[in-house]
């Protein structure tokens, strides 16, 4: 079975910088909600396989990229 992490990882590492928005979209297609990702972007922050920049806000969202 395939996990959402290992998606989004996979999906970091091909194309790195992208927002929670984009990556929401790359899974579940046009206008899906980028709190379907944020809980699993935020586990792989703290396990270390992702890093995150930016300040997260509208402006400046937050970005992700494998460490």
């Amino acid at each position: 079975m395939v996990h959402l992490a290992d998606v989004l990882v996979f999906l970091i590492k091909n194309g790195p910088g992208r927002t929670e928005a984009e990556l929401s979209e790359a899974v579940f297609g046009d206008r899906a909600y980028q709190q379907r990702v944020n809980g699993d972007c935020r586990l792989l922050v703290e396990q270390g396989a992702v890093e995150r920049r930016g300040t997260g806000g509208p402006g400046d969202p937050y970005k992700y990229y494998v460490k």
